[in-house]
């Protein structure tokens, strides 16, 4: 049996949550009653009863990652012949940090443990241990000594397949040190227990025979790790061919535009160099936030130089010359709102520390977000019809509405008790599909009307805002309050082509990251991923998730064409090519870390999970979003 409750709540609202020891109770009674009623049954007393996680949790309420919350989770064998066995069944009175409250074993060891406990023989490819703790079910040293021996020769079968010119029947001359392989240690164990039975010797054989086990399961354990260095040269060579075939259209905007240019070329190289250290892959999140604080020295010196031109023609000239500072002070709060990474997940941050303890600001920010997309969606453009300012007032309200009673079902602790007994009990799913449909019809409505008159997609901009409003946490809803600004002052400063592009890159990357995204893959934000989905649908929630985890991207991708959009049609092929640039060489400098790193530590913890985002940025965001996203210039400057 499988139940999801505990799993539903730590996914939408963390091991925190107001709902989190209520279903936990409910758990207790669940297994109290089962162990009950085999009590109450004579015939029952045979049963086991297993209660395991199939993963444990991080603060935020994933996994995937390597901390100890996720890869501890508990495993309970339970019976009432367990009584007869002389353990501690005491549960520790005081919690530990690293969770491990009695003794660790490998996941491996759960299949070869049911098999033994059960009568059956013990799959064919299982790298697993029995747990010898159970060995005491079995009363006689032949039955224990014959379950290890079937444990032991199925695990020598699968070693022998593995290194075939290995051979284990060989007789072994031991001289087995600490700097001895698996295989030899494994080896001599299995020839002194093929020699102890010969002598009919049964004393020492168990202790042995577990000894052969766990030196079997570590040799197996490494050979694991294989890897096709073909493929993986091949991945390298096919980023390095993307990386030059950028080249000359990206060289041509480099040298014209030197400043920038040398400021990209730095961060790219940075970045490249910071992906072969552990801590920086998992610390990510700094080397944005710090290359846009000198990004943003960078436009406040130019905003100085260019002032006599900008004092000619601008009128919202302190906006101009200080638009930087403001820039700057903006990112801090930025950098603030979801702490992130792996050294200060758990420190106080806005969305999860403030907004927690300040629901009434929460909602006044949420209110204004709101009110100010409908304002965007119905200012300047003096055609506009009645109809279309309550179409727009309309499906604000309803997204809002939404919102709200999402954030009363999920996250209730951030509601107001009178709101929460109020729109508690809405059925979710049939909102989220209203609210969906009328996005669409705002879209499709405006893409039509901008595209009859011929003017740059503003309200269009304004309509995505509102979906990827709608498929944010509601804690970081008041982040596009601050994008709103920050895309004001960039847009008082005149910026050149090359400029908008590094300014794009680097919001893309730093937005990531504000919205509480890392490079672990338990920082994947499941809330939204269901919105109008009634039944698992893979392409639905996978383009749900992708736009939860990637909403901050997504705005300044279409933002940046709004930036673009008084500029010649021409420039966006060089936007393109530099974009396209950069994500090739980072990932190229990811494909060629892993590769040398293959055998780190931290290969599967870091760098795998770091490889798997890399894709995510190039394939899906770079090409779904940013290419596309521009597609239709592109055909206009080509024609």
């Amino acid at each position: 049996m499988h139940y999801l409750g505990l799993d539903h709540i730590g996914h939408k609202a963390g091991p925190q949550s107001s709902h989190m020891i209520p279903k936990q109770h409910e758990m207790d009674s669940i297994v109290s009653q089962v162990y009950q009623a085999i009590e109450q049954e004579t015939h029952l007393h045979s049963t086991l009863f297993v209660l395991c996680g199939d993963h444990g949790m991080n603060d935020a309420g994933n996994h995937g990652g390597s901390s100890a919350g996720e890869t501890s989770p508990a495993v309970l064998f339970i019976s009432p012949r367990f009584r007869a066995l002389d353990t501690n069944r005491q549960s520790p009175a005081d919690a530990l940090r690293d969770l491990q409250y009695y003794r660790v074993v490998d996941q491996t060891d759960i299949t070869p443990t049911l098999a033994g406990l059960l009568g059956l023989p013990i799959p064919l490819n299982s790298l697993g241990v029995f747990i010898p703790e159970f060995l005491d079910m079995w009363h006689t040293s032949a039955e224990r000594l014959e379950l290890l021996l079937a444990n032991s020769k199925q695990l020598l079968r699968t070693l022998t397949q593995t290194y075939p010119s290995y051979d284990f029947d060989t007789p072994a001359t031991c001289h087995v040190s600490s700097d001895s392989g698996n295989l030899e240690k494994a080896h001599c164990a299995w020839a002194r227990v093929k020699e102890l039975l010969s002598q009919e010797e049964h004393a020492e054989i168990e202790t042995i025979l577990l000894q052969l086990l766990r030196t079997s399961q570590a040799a197996m354990s490494s050979a694991a790790s294989n890897y096709e260095l073909p493929y993986l040269f091949l991945g390298i060579c096919i980023a390095g061919v993307a990386s030059v075939l950028s080249l000359p259209a990206s060289y041509e905007a480099l040298r014209r535009y030197q400043q920038p240019g040398l400021f990209l070329v730095a961060s790219i190289l940075s970045y490249g160099i910071m992906m072969f250290a552990s801590s920086y892959v998992e610390e990510e999140q700094q080397f944005w936030y710090w290359a846009f604080t000198g990004w943003a020295v960078y436009l406040h010196v130019r905003s100085f130089q260019l002032q006599p031109a900008v004092r000619a023609f601008r009128s919202s000239f302190l906006l101009t010359t200080f638009g930087a500072v403001a820039l700057t002070m903006s990112h801090r709060i930025l950098r603030r709102w979801n702490q992130t990474g792996q050294k200060f997940a758990a420190e106080p941050d806005i969305a999860r520390t403030y907004f927690s303890t300040h629901q009434g600001t929460l909602w006044t920010l949420v209110v204004l977000t709101y009110a100010d997309i409908y304002l965007c969606l119905v200012r300047n453009d003096s055609s506009s019809s009645p109809t279309w300012y309550l179409s727009c007032l309309a499906v604000t309200v309803v997204a809002f509405t939404f919102k709200l009673a999402f954030a009363t079902s999920e996250s209730p602790e951030l509601v107001a008790n009178y709101v929460a007994t109020t729109l508690r009990g809405i059925p979710l799913i049939p909102y989220a599909r209203v609210v969906m449909s009328g996005i669409a019809i705002l879209c499709l409505s405006k893409k039509k009307r901008d595209t009859r008159i011929k003017s740059p997609p503003r309200s269009l901009h304004s309509a995505l805002t509102l979906f990827l409003v709608t498929q944010s946490r509601v804690t970081n809803i008041p982040i596009f309050l601050v994008f709103r600004l920050q895309l004001k002052i960039l847009a008082s400063m005149n910026l050149a082509s090359v400029e908008v592009t590094v300014t794009s890159l680097f919001m893309q990357y730093i937005t990531f990251f504000a919205f509480g995204g890392s490079n672990a893959i338990s920082s994947i934000d499941l809330s939204n991923a269901y919105n109008g989905v009634g039944n698992y649908n893979l392409v639905l929630v996978g383009i749900l998730t992708f736009v939860s985890n990637w909403a901050g991207p997504i705005w300044w991708v279409s933002a940046s064409k709004l930036l673009r959009s008084k500029r010649p049609r021409g420039e966006s092929q060089t936007h393109v090519a530099l974009l396209t640039l950069c994500v090739a060489c980072m990932l190229l400098s990811v494909m060629a870390a892993c590769t040398v790193l293959r055998t780190h530590l931290f290969i599967w913890t870091v760098f795998s999970p770091k490889y798997l985002y890399t894709m995510s940025w190039a394939i899906i965001h770079h090409f779904a979003v940013n290419l596309l996203g521009d597609i239709d210039l592109l055909f206009s400057s080509a024609t």
